[in-house]
């Protein structure tokens, strides 16, 4: 059992490197006057596309 929550801080821990890596890039993009990297979710299949998708067509069928 406790196997199990090792397993699961590595990876939350993986995440939150992950989104700590964005915020540094974009925090450079943007001193340095570039354009800054589009955001990125929590978890990587979450980019809020379906969300936008879905509020797209729900604007389209007024």
């Amino acid at each position: 059992m406790l196997k199990v929550f090792n397993v699961i801080g590595v990876i939350v821990l993986l995440l939150l490197l992950r989104k700590l890596i964005w915020c540094l890039r974009w925090l450079w993009c943007w001193k340095h006057d570039r354009e800054t990297p589009p955001p990125i979710g929590w978890l990587p299949s979450r980019d809020g596309g379906r969300f936008d998708a879905h509020v797209q067509k729900f604007d389209g069928e007024d």
